[in-house]
């Protein structure tokens, strides 16, 4: 079960972004016409666009390695991608209508397996405690004592005192 990352190396702008990250950000950049670079419509939300300095020392097959594609890249493709210079697109197959059909401005550098989720396998079931047949009830506050008790010796107190200066 897989998919395909399209790898491109494009001509844009200096500094033009837009990753995962930028879009959480709520950064939303005026990005080039890439419908008509790629030859097919594009979910630009499902794509990275960035330049290949902003990976540091990383190179850029690590990078997609350890991001969308697990398996080993070809030897032959590796060395394209890695030789990428200026900006790298990354399209999974899943954002384009139809099979890409770039032009001059985008060049495919590589198509690589793109891994997905397999929801196939059955998984054991876990041993879960069963529900109680009733909800335990909150403790009782405690009850308050010596509160009659008190108001009696204050209502005794002042009835000696009036009694006291009546006297």
């Amino acid at each position: 079960m897989t998919d395909t990352l399209h790898v491109f190396a494009i001509t844009a702008p200096e500094g033009l972004r837009h990753t995962h990250l930028t879009r959480a950000e709520g950064l939303t950049p005026d990005l080039p016409p890439l419908t008509d670079w790629l030859g097919a419509e594009v979910d630009t939300d499902e794509i990275e666009l960035f330049p290949i300095r902003d990976l540091g020392d990383m190179a850029l097959s690590d990078y997609i390695t350890m991001a969308f594609a697990p398996e080993a890249i070809p030897p032959q493709a590796l060395r394209k991608i890695n030789g990428i210079k200026g900006h790298a697109l990354l399209v999974p197959e899943r954002a384009l209508s139809e099979e890409p059909a770039p032009t001059g401005e985008a060049r495919l550098i590589a198509s690589l397996p793109l891994a997905r989720p397999d929801h196939s396998a059955t998984l054991p079931k876990a041993d879960v405690a069963p529900m109680p047949q009733t909800l335990p009830q909150p403790p009782a506050p405690p009850a308050r004592r010596g509160t009659g008790a008190l108001w009696a010796m204050v209502v005794l107190g002042a009835v000696a005192l009036i009694l006291i200066w009546a006297l």
